[in-house]
């Protein structure tokens, strides 16, 4: 009996099998791609961590049983871990030793070590590893520290009191391996005047140094470890130094535990439940789609059975026979629907590459959705077994006023104003931009009130409609509105379908081009400007550290701008804080981004100086070097400015100062006092020599007489400016090597103009026009807040200013007697390729001792390997899933009626309503209320999108400064291609239905009604 009326409605129960089917498939790879993704981006976040943020380090010493104190290590380690797979890799040093190498440096040094599994990770570059045995101690040597050397193969070399032979050369197989955990001196060789490591066994080293220093370095196996994994190990990895500390198989002379692996797992586990949070709003939406498709599909089955289930009923079975029956049936429809859906989506999604969905999520997803639709199918047949036959005529016929209730919509809009608002509180509140169980909803349920509202509204044009057309002799368009009114219950569900659908792709198109911005934008905050050259070492100008200058990179093929740039640390009060230093002349020009975020051409000209603060002896054009006649001085430092304000030192020997390309004018000079006591040094003449040795005289009588200033001299007790020369001093010295620093009269004595950001504002406690000291390399400058900006662009810190590097440079020179190198060059690229520009940079050779990022690189790292990137593409799968849920259930309603509605066909033959008149009728009922339901679909969604897009986007990503706005938009090409698919289904229903509805009416005949 059951099979029987199972295969009556065959064409019904393939729907609903096909519903199910869809369903699942489309839920099993939408979740399944999450948890992919989630994880790659997890394990991708930690192999390019940097080794000291992507690992742990344990340093103790060697214990007198190695074997135990490393199990005992490894089992405190597992302990705390968490779950997480975890590898720990063992290694010794010993202290660093004087080398004895004919023509090295004498203050060379050298470290024995021992690695464990050292072979996994370094390539042998000659010869071979070492081996235990014989009288001299092999060792194999770091490449580049063995050619610094001058060391090969064969060659020996005292270590200490250790004679050690070279029996190989190896080289990193992978320097950001955190095995090596970032240590200059493993990763390059050479660190400062240390050479090494040399690999020795551990036999070796313990015959020398008893009790080395013994080394774990723990990292995550990346390619193993889960987002709960990592989230548990970010609790748990904090206790490990208590944990080592307190165990005396470990503890041998104190415990010290390095690196920043908690944090970085404690980070990436706010990432991930970000980026969870965000991705469960489509995946809502998607299950709101699916339910109301779901009950259009049960509301079909029960129309079809409507007169049999009341004829058996009145032969005497109980509704709850015809319940079980319903849940028999539809778990034998259900079921391997839902199973074939996953699977379908599993194997396909492996036989094309994609996500590698696991078959556990794939059982779960079929799981649930079987669930769903078993209770959708036998809800709705235990509401129509109960229902009494005069029930279902006036329910199938009654004139209504409304599909929903008004006390329905009310709660439907209250819950989605809760969500709403507890999603911009809680977004707008936390510091990680997160979201939580009651705010996930909020974009579905406030999709499901605009189609409350919709159909709330609906009857009111209709009604204006009828009144307007009743007058006509012809039905027309009064036909189609008698007929929707009547029947609006029925289209509750597809006018409700399309206007989630509607509102989910423009949902999807808003949070997509929005999320991009916002990564666009967050790149142009952090890389600042097109190329950024950050050089690996900072700080005060030396002989070893010669001056970096920014015209080399301005040469180079594709730069449009270059420009020196001093970013370093500053403190107010006990406060620190950042100090971003640029040209006023060349910010505009490379510092690119939104003008609400960083207004660059204001910035400039705010912080430019009314007057040239960095005046002195300008050198004429092509001067390679100076010929210094001076008195009174026992050495002299000339500093020379180019026209960005970066300085470098032209070192006076034996007369002459070689003088960089591109720095040409004199701006101090450091005389060291010849003898200690009174005097007088001078600088008598200047002589620029050029190319072509034409030496011409320098008047040193053009900035008037030169300053000496107290603060940035060396040892001085006393000193006024002095009467031999311009450039001289009368000075007071009571101890060796003092040294007077001159400078031309400042040419204002104002303080330094300077932009802070709106979070500097805050935490300092002023106001535009407030003065303030910053502590800058350990010397006061005096500045005043002329203009506040939301954001400091290049600078991590978000409390930070802004200044003109040369007013900065003249402050500086003034009262710190070490003038300071450029820390950055910032390029910018005149045809617009950054990354073409940085690798110019490179081909030219001027990123060997720096690190050169782009902004198009940085944009692709937060596009393409952001944890939450995979958010995009969840929400347009859900639109697509919308578009077909929502042909299934539109043609599912176009069934239900054309049954509903078979009967009045011959009666309105009968009054005079041709069968293409009818069908006509069909076609502008059908699509008409699409076109509402597509409008009101696309107004909700730009209302919904305006509440939430901007704070989902800036939940989904992390490091986004306070002051950083999303700027709501629109993939406009996107939402053109759905909209076109949405208003293709739309548009295909209603001619399927006006096409059946001509059939029948053409087929239909007098009496048919009363069947």
């Amino acid at each position: 009996m059951r099979i029987k009326r199972a295969r009556a409605h065959a064409a019904v129960v393939a729907t609903v099998a096909a519903w199910a089917f869809v369903v699942a498939a489309v839920t099993t790879g939408l979740v399944g791609y999450l948890v992919v993704a989630s994880q790659d981006g997890v394990r991708e976040a930690l192999r390019t961590a940097p080794p000291a943020e992507a690992a742990v380090q344990v340093v103790t010493r060697l214990a007198p049983d190695p074997a135990d104190q490393d199990a005992a290590v490894r089992e405190v380690v597992a302990e705390r871990s968490g779950g997480a797979p975890l590898a720990a890799y063992r290694s010794l040093a010993g202290g660093e030793d004087a080398l004895a190498v004919p023509s090295s440096d004498q203050d060379a040094r050298g470290v024995l070590t021992v690695y464990e599994g050292l072979e996994e990770h370094a390539e042998l570059v000659d010869g071979g590893w070492p081996v235990d045995g014989g009288r001299v101690t092999q060792a194999a040597l770091h490449a580049t520290a063995a050619e610094a050397l001058g060391l090969a193969v064969g060659d020996q070399i005292t270590v200490g009191e250790t004679l050690v032979r070279v029996t190989g050369t190896w080289l990193p197989a992978d320097p950001d391996d955190p095995f090596w955990f970032g240590e200059p001196i493993e990763v390059t060789g050479v660190d400062g005047s240390a050479y090494g490591p040399f690999v020795v066994t551990e036999e070796a080293l313990t015959a020398v140094e008893p009790s080395p220093r013994v080394r774990w370095r723990v990292t995550p196996q990346a390619d193993a470890i889960t987002p709960g994994q990592v989230a548990a190990l970010a609790g748990a990895l904090p206790g490990l130094p208590g944990a080592l500390e307190g165990d005396n198989r470990v503890d041998v002379r104190g415990v010290a535990v390095s690196g920043e692996l908690a944090a970085t797992a404690g980070s990436l586990d706010a990432d991930v439940s970000r980026g969870t949070s965000v991705s469960a709003v489509p995946l809502v939406v998607l299950v709101a789609v699916a339910i109301v498709t779901g009950a259009q599909v049960a509301r079909l089955l029960g129309v079809v059975r409507e007169v049999e289930t009341t004829l058996l009923r009145s032969r005497g079975l109980s509704a709850a026979q015809l319940v079980w029956w319903s849940v028999l049936e539809s778990v034998a429809v259900v079921v391997p629907a839902a199973a074939l859906g996953a699977a379908a989506t599993v194997a396909a999604l492996r036989a094309a590459g994609g996500p590698a969905v696991d078959t556990g999520v794939a059982a779960w997803c079929a799981g649930g959705v079987a669930a769903g639709t078993l209770a959708l199918l036998v809800a709705g047949a235990a509401a129509t077994a109960r229902r009494r036959v005069e029930d279902t005529v006036a329910f199938s016929s009654r004139r209504a006023t409304g599909a929903i209730g008004w006390s329905f919509a009310a709660v439907a809009l209250i819950a989605a104003a809760v969500a709403i608002w507890q999603l911009r509180r809680y977004g707008e509140a936390s510091g990680t931009g997160g979201a939580d169980l009651l705010a996930t909803p909020g974009p579905a349920l406030a999709l499901l009130a605009c189609a409350a509202l919709a159909l709330l509204a609906v009857p009111f044009p209709l009604a204006l409609a009828e009144r307007a057309l009743a007058g006509r002799r012809r039905l027309g368009l009064l036909l189609p509105a008698w007929q929707v009114t009547r029947r609006l219950p029925v289209y509750a569900s597809v006018v409700v379908l399309v206007v989630v659908t509607a509102g989910a792709g423009v949902l999807a198109a808003s949070y997509s081009a929005t999320w991009t911005g916002l990564q666009e934008d967050l790149a142009d905050v952090r890389s600042g400007a097109d190329v950024r050259v950050t050089f690996d070492r900072a700080g005060p100008l030396t002989a070893a550290r010669p001056a970096e200058s920014a015209l080399p990179y301005g040469q180079v093929d594709g730069a449009a701008e270059a420009v020196g740039v001093l970013s370093t640390g500053a403190r107010i009060g006990d406060e620190s804080t950042a100090l971003l230093a640029m040209p006023a002349a060349g910010l505009g020009a490379v510092v690119e981004g939104r003008d609400d975020v960083f207004p660059a051409d204001r910035v400039a000209a705010e912080v430019a100086p009314a007057e040239p603060p960095l005046a002195g002896l300008e050198l004429p054009e092509g001067t390679e070097r100076l010929e210094v006649d001076a008195t009174g001085v026992g050495a002299a430092t000339l500093l020379v400015a180019d026209a960005g304000g970066v300085l470098a030192q032209a070192v006076v020997e034996d007369g002459v100062a070689a003088v960089p390309a591109g720095f040409g004018t004199v701006v101090a000079a450091d005389l060291t006092l010849a003898v200690a006591g009174e005097s007088e040094p001078a600088v008598t003449a200047v002589r620029a020599v050029d190319a072509s040795g034409t030496a011409t005289d320098v008047p040193l009588d053009g900035a008037g007489a030169w300053q000496p200033q107290a603060e940035a001299s060396y040892r001085v007790d006393a000193a006024e400016p002095g009467t031999a020369s311009p450039l001289s001093a009368a000075a007071v010295a009571f101890q060796p090597g003092a040294t007077v620093r001159l400078t031309p009269p400042a040419a204002t004595g104002d303080p330094v103009p300077v932009v802070a950001s709106r979070d500097a504002l805050d935490r300092f406690g002023l106001q535009v026009g407030d003065p303030v000291t910053l502590h800058v390399v350990g010397a006061r400058i005096d500045a005043s807040v002329v203009d506040e900006v939301p954001v400091v662009p290049g600078v991590a810190e978000p409390v930070a200013f802004v200044a003109d590097l040369p007013s900065v440079t003249a402050a500086l020179l003034r009262v710190a007697d070490r003038p300071q190198r450029i820390t950055e060059v910032w390029l910018s690229a005149g045809g617009g390729d950054t990354a073409a520009l940085a690798a110019a940079v490179e081909d030219a050779g001027l990123a060997s001792a720096a690190d050169v990022t782009d902004r198009e690189t940085v944009r692709s790292g937060l596009l393409d390997h952001g944890l939450a990137r995979h958010v995009v593409p969840a929400f347009w799968s859900v639109a697509a899933a919308a578009v077909v849920l929502t042909a299934i259930g539109a043609v599912a309603s176009a069934a239900t009626l054309r049954r509903q509605r078979r009967g009045e066909l011959a009666v309105l033959r009968v009054v005079g309503v041709a069968p293409s008149e009818q069908a006509r009728s069909r076609r502008i009922e059908q699509a008409g209320m699409g076109l509402l339901a597509m409008v009101a679909g696309a107004l909700g969604g730009v209302v919904v999108a305006a509440l939430t897009v901007t704070v989902l986007a800036r939940a989904a990503t992390s490091g986004v400064p306070q002051a950083l706005d999303p700027v709501g938009g629109a993939n406009l090409g996107a939402l053109a291609v759905f909209g076109v698919a949405l208003a293709g289904v739309v548009a295909a229903v209603a001619l399927l239905q006006a096409s059946r509805a001509g059939r029948d009416a053409a087929a239909a005949v007098p009496g048919e009604e009363r069947r």
